[in-house]
């Protein structure tokens, strides 16, 4: 149980408060690079600021303000050109930097000189847009080794959700929710709907079986999880390695060729981006094409009505729970247990971090050398020991790596066909070795 003033504290992200300031000190992944190509100009809310994205036609990506300083008409109405974004109301154009660099009515050509909106860094990773609204210099954007590793296919979704970002991540530090959410909530939507996927059943049978011990530490990077499955070797997958809680919101989980890194970003108080990238990793047995375009989803989850969809997923349910604590979590009713000490170790380092932006040092995970930012190691956990999507014969069951992910049809089916092709590779050397 929090005091009230501790949760505001946590949850609350504008500028100038404690958390919003500590925020402030990471990069965050804003948009999918191909969604700005095929829009543009695209508004953003971040932090509870109010911003606009754009893609010049030199194919410069700018992060700006989202009025224009004439006559504060919005820029996300705005056109782009070579220079920047044009204001569509009298013209009035702007650079990446924010700087006034055309207006066409105005005699004085110094005018623009004088003239300029706010601007934000911006970078490029993995698919992804990134943003910095912190003070300067910024740190390096972080080249997490899922961002960076070759040989995979990545693909990006991106969820709006309706409620506080905190009750989205403190999520991450709780595996015990996963057996019941997930595991059997797979099998209550399959019966209540009629369907059968040997995919999701796999998956539900896998994340269904009760987790017998989690422990939590303080590792470099967050806090590194470890928990394991009633049955499972403990020398194998998540209680061996760990997964971590990357802070200060990033969620990692990891198993069987498939890896997810997502992000969970404070939109404002009451709302929350989810970016995630599925990284597919089917092995050095078949040679994943170059991706030139990473594709990405926008999912809904919650309706017009507040119904939510999209329940026979992962996403789908854990928004499910998030969504039902409220727009911002009452924290002073809870009822904390012993399976909760990962949440409450979770809360204690958010709380440290911001006293420590406050003495006016750099938190955790703010990289400033480029030695240590090449491909910035974190475990996997590759091997959790459930054999999900593995045959008896060393096959692999066609749909499992993908089973219950929100994707077009036609991206699961390019990524099974790697995992089938690497299954076949393994068999046929494995065939060929013993002779």
């Amino acid at each position: 149980m929090l005091t009230q003033e501790q949760n505001d504290l946590l949850t609350r992200v504008g500028k100038g408060t404690p958390m919003g300031e500590l925020m402030r000190r990471y990069w965050h992944p804003i948009a999918a690079k191909q969604q700005l190509v095929e829009r543009k100009v695209m508004p953003v809310r971040l932090l509870g600021e109010d911003l606009t994205l754009f893609l010049d036609e030199e194919g410069r990506v700018g992060l700006v303000g989202d009025r224009c300083a004439h006559r504060l008409v919005k820029l996300e109405c705005g056109l782009t050109t070579e220079k920047g974004i044009k204001c569509p109301y009298h013209g009035w154009t702007f650079d990446t930097n924010g700087q006034c660099v055309d207006q066409p009515s105005e005699p004085s050509a110094r005018f623009k000189d004088n003239v300029k909106i706010l601007s934000y860094p911006v970078e490029e990773l993995a698919g992804l847009i990134f943003a910095y609204l912190g003070p300067l210099p910024a740190p390096l954007l972080p080249r997490w080794n899922r961002l960076v590793w070759d040989n995979v296919y990545r693909t990006i979704g991106i969820i709006k959700i309706p409620c506080n970002w905190l009750q989205c991540m403190e999520n991450t530090p709780d595996p015990v929710h996963a057996t019941y959410l997930h595991g059997q909530f797979f099998t209550h939507w399959m019966d209540e709907n009629g369907v059968e996927d040997e995919g999701m059943r796999r998956l539900a049978q896998g994340m269904s079986t009760p987790i017998s011990k989690h422990e939590y530490e303080l590792g470099k990077y967050g806090i590194d999880r470890r928990w394991l499955f009633e049955g499972q070797d403990p020398a194998l997958g998540a209680w061996a390695e760990g997964l971590p809680l990357v802070f200060p919101h990033i969620h990692c989980t990891s198993g069987s060729g498939r890896h997810t890194f997502g992000w969970r970003l404070p939109i404002d108080d009451e709302n929350t981006l989810q970016v995630y990238v599925r990284v597919f990793e089917p092995g050095r047995e078949v040679e994943v094409p170059e991706q030139d375009v990473v594709p990405y989803s926008e999912v809904e989850m919650v309706d017009k009505d507040g119904k939510f969809t999209a329940l026979n997923s992962v996403t789908g349910q854990d928004i499910m729970a998030w969504v039902s604590q409220g727009r911002i979590m009452d924290r002073t009713k809870e009822v904390l247990g012993h399976s909760d000490r990962g949440v409450v170790m979770y809360r204690q380092l958010l709380m440290k971090q911001v006293d420590v932006v406050q003495s006016g040092e750099d938190p955790i995970n703010t990289f400033r050398d480029p030695t240590d930012n090449q491909c910035i190691p974190l475990p996997s956990a590759a091997d959790r020991g459930n054999n999900w999507g593995k045959g008896t014969d060393g096959s692999y069951i066609r749909g499992s790596v993908t089973a219950a992910d929100l994707m077009p049809q036609h991206i699961k089916d390019e990524i099974e066909d790697l995992f089938v092709q690497a299954a076949e590779n393994r068999k046929a050397r494995a065939q060929t070795e013993a002779k």
